[in-house]
């Protein structure tokens, strides 16, 4: 044996792990690593939910003023949820425009709303709807 080899065996040591403490490491760190991924908030993002006044406006967007906050934009394909408690994805909400109704297409009614806050690369940032509900 080389004089370099036994330096190196002498330095590093050696350690013998049974097989079943190394497959209980592994499970261990599986299950701890599982829980912590678990309460991640990956693709969750908050909303911030308030009551308040909305109104679109005929090209279908409009706005969300909470009753203690600033203005929100209120896109045209929101998702929102009817007086009865069904759900609906675009199209206009029952209760800020009916069909029938042609002269009230810009009325404010009062909502609640989920909105959160966009930031944009620029470093700025803006309140945009992301849900509607109609009393």
């Amino acid at each position: 044996m080389s004089l370099f080899r036994s330096l190196a065996t002498a330095k590093a040591g050696h350690v013998t792990v049974s097989k079943v403490f190394m497959a209980s490491i592994i499970l261990v760190s599986a299950v701890v690593g599982g829980v912590v991924a678990s309460f991640l908030p990956l693709g969750k993002v908050p909303l911030i939910v308030a009551e308040g006044h909305a109104q679109l406006t005929i090209d279908g967007s409009g706005s969300f003023q909470p009753d203690d906050g600033m203005s929100a934009l209120l896109p045209a394909e929101v998702w929102w949820t009817d007086s009865s408690g069904g759900d609906h994805v675009g199209g206009r909400p029952s209760c800020l425009w009916d069909e029938k109704d042609k002269g009230n297409e810009n009325k404010w009614s009062r909502v609640e709303a989920g909105y959160r806050w966009m930031e944009m690369p620029s470093g700025g940032s803006y309140p945009l709807v992301a849900w509607l509900k109609c009393p």
